[in-house]
Order: C-alpha cells, then structure tokens, then sequence
C-alpha cells in the first residue's frame, strides 16, 4: 500500500507540471492576440487621424510659410518661389548728403546726392522727400519728388525753385521704403545708352540782371529712342564747392538725335566765380520702364530683359 501512494505522487506532481504549461501557453497566445487586435487598432486609428490631418488641417508648402521647403533654395526664395534669393542681399540706397541754395523771392534750389550700392538691382520709381527746417530745429516745409535709380548708380536728386517763406536752416532727405519685390534686375552684363552732352555754354544774362544760365546739345549716340531724359546740372567753383544746382528734361529724343537743352538761374551766381566756373552734367534715363523706350508709331520697346 505504501508503494502504490508512492508512484501516484510523482505522477500526479507531472500531470500538475503539464496542466499549469498548457495553462501558460494558452494564457500567452491570448495575451498575444489581444496585443495584437490593440495594435491593429491603433494603426487604424492612426491612418484614419493622418487621412484627416492631411485632408482638412495639413497646409500645402508655400513660398510665404517661413519654411525652406518643396526644393526651394532659401528660406521662401528660389526654386519654385518666383522670389528671387539674391533679393535678400538687396541694401538701402545711401544718401552722400543734402543741400540747399537760396534764390532771390524766398526760393530754394535742393539737391541730394544718392548711390545704389546694388549691382545689379534697381528702383524704376523712387518716391522721396526733402525736408527743411528753421533756425529752432522746426519743420518749415516738406518737398516732394519722384525719380528712379539704376543698378550701381549715383546720381543726383534735384528740386528747383521751391517756394520756403521762411529761411532755411537744415535739410534732410527721406526716401520712400519700396518692398524688395518691386526693385527691378538688369543683366550683369549690361552697359548704359551712350548719352552725353556737348557744347556746353554758361554766362550770365541781361535781362533779368544778374540772371544765369547754362546750355548745350545731348547726344543720343545709342540704338534707342527715349521718351525722356532728365540732365542735372551742378555748378562749382573754383575748389570744386558746388554753388549752385538745376534739372531740366528732354523729351522723346530718337536714336542718333541731338537736343538743345537749356537751365536757368533767376539769381546770380556772383559775376567774381565767372572765370573759374565748372560744371557738371549728369544725362540719364530711366532703363527699368519699359514706358521709355520707344519705336515707331509709339510702340513701346525693351531695352533688355530684366
């Protein structure tokens, strides 16, 4: 009897042992199926939030989200972006200085003197602004003016014969903020229309006395007919000290066409600078409006792409 309880035991210790393995194995692939249905579901659930992100909530790229995206080159520039990144090196205009010159009956010629330090990069409208000021530091009278200014260039900017009631102490210039999608780019290669003046002439006038003028002939030596020129004048003296200033336009000059062009003083320069007075004539036109060029029968022509 002793024995018979003896070989039970172990068997009954086995069946033990193989109920609980079989209990743990079943246990296991239960928990590996429900594992697996939770991570089905959550990829479903997944793809079904992506599918709504990028149906109702996504935003496309753009060429104004901030973002250097969808091949561009900068940050919202190149690439597919029609903006420009060479646009972003783009730097202000610099003002050299400002000046101011009374007239006889309360006039005032003003002049600037401005350099585009962009080589390739222009402004075919510039909107500024000269500003005066009294002895006391106070805003007298405000100028207004509009011009245009190529790649590389420096020019002068002039106002003649503003009416100031009151005497000029200070003299500012303010240019006009312009966005730098609206400067216009000219080829590296480009090369300005051979406009120049020749036949200069000075003197003063008897009637009115003391009055003075400068006259000449601009050449357009170029391929091109321009609606308008604009010649500025800049008298020195004879150590080179600007003494007085004058604008004056041409327009509709064609191509191998000479032009008279005249500039008046209605005061005297001072009969004593005669002798030693230069000038200085700068002739431009502005290549960023396709409005200048002309051809026969008014149909406006490019003077190169841009």
């Amino acid at each position: 009897m002793c024995e018979k309880r003896n070989l039970a035991s172990p068997l009954r210790a086995t069946l033990g042992y193989a109920n609980a393995l079989m209990l743990i194995i079943f246990m296991g692939y239960r928990v590996r199926k429900q594992l697996m249905i939770v991570l089905i579901v959550i990829i479903i659930l997944a793809l079904i939030g992506a599918g709504v992100y990028l149906a109702f909530f996504r935003q496309a790229p753009t060429c104004f989200d901030g973002i250097q995206n969808h091949n561009e080159e900068g940050v919202d520039c190149g690439g597919p972006c029609t903006f420009s990144c060479e646009r972003l090196t783009i730097k202000d205009i610099q003002v050299s200085w400002v000046k101011f010159f009374p007239l006889n009956s309360g006039k005032y010629d003003l002049a600037a003197y401005l350099i585009n330090p962009n080589p390739n990069f222009g402004l075919s409208k510039l909107n500024y602004t000269f500003r005066l000021f009294g002895s006391a530091g106070e805003l007298i009278k405000e100028q207004f003016g509009e011009s245009f200014i190529l790649p590389n260039q420096k020019k002068y900017l002039i106002e003649g014969g503003v009416n100031i009631s009151e005497k000029v102490a200070k003299a500012e210039l303010f240019l006009s903020s312009v966005p730098k999608e609206e400067w216009k780019k000219i080829n590296e290669n480009y090369s300005l229309p051979a406009l120049y003046v020749y036949n200069k002439q000075f003197g003063f006038l008897e009637n009115p006395p003391g009055a003075f003028e400068v006259s000449g002939l601009i050449k357009n030596d170029s391929a091109f007919n321009f609606e308008n020129i604009v010649v500025s004048v800049i008298l020195l003296d004879g150590d080179r000290r600007i003494v007085g200033v004058n604008k004056t336009e041409a327009r509709t000059i064609l191509a191998g066409e000479d032009r008279y062009f005249l500039t008046f003083w209605p005061a005297s320069i001072g009969e004593e600078l005669l002798e030693s007075l230069e000038s200085e004539i700068q002739v431009e036109t502005n290549l960023l409006s396709d409005d200048n060029f002309m051809r026969k029968y008014g149909v406006p022509e490019k003077f190169q792409e841009y």
